[in-house]
């Protein structure tokens, strides 16, 4: 996953393609963490984790492509969601940064969400 290659393609008016994009391999990752029997891979312990995704760079790029392209209590659950399955670990830093892109009712949206902690 590179962030350059989505940033370039959303400035080029493709937001919606980029998301559509991302979604599809956020969907694989969630695939593979199901440990079924229908994804082959190749790892001592299998998991999403493995892949190697840079979530510090990649999660910056998708909220904005985020932004752009869905609604505001859409924008709160993806990402409350995807850094639960995927990035817990760097949550607050990443909930600042979603924040910090989202529009003011997509900042509403990720205020009301319980678990958000505006600093």
């Amino acid at each position: 996953m590179r962030p350059r290659w989505a940033t370039d393609h959303a400035k080029k008016g493709q937001a919606a393609e980029v998301h559509e994009a991302m979604d599809i391999l956020f969907n694989l990752l969630d695939r593979i963490d199901e440990c079924r029997d229908d994804i082959i891979f190749f790892a001592d312990e299998g998991g999403s984790w493995q892949v190697g995704v840079d979530w510090d760079e990649v999660l910056p790029v998708w909220f904005k492509i985020l932004s752009a392209t869905v609604e505001p209590a859409e924008y709160a659950k993806r990402i409350i969601s995807l850094l639960s399955s995927h990035y817990s670990y760097g949550r607050e830093k990443m909930l600042t940064i979603a924040h910090q892109t989202a529009t003011e009712p997509q900042r509403q949206a990720l205020a009301e969400v319980k678990s958000f902690k505006k600093k």
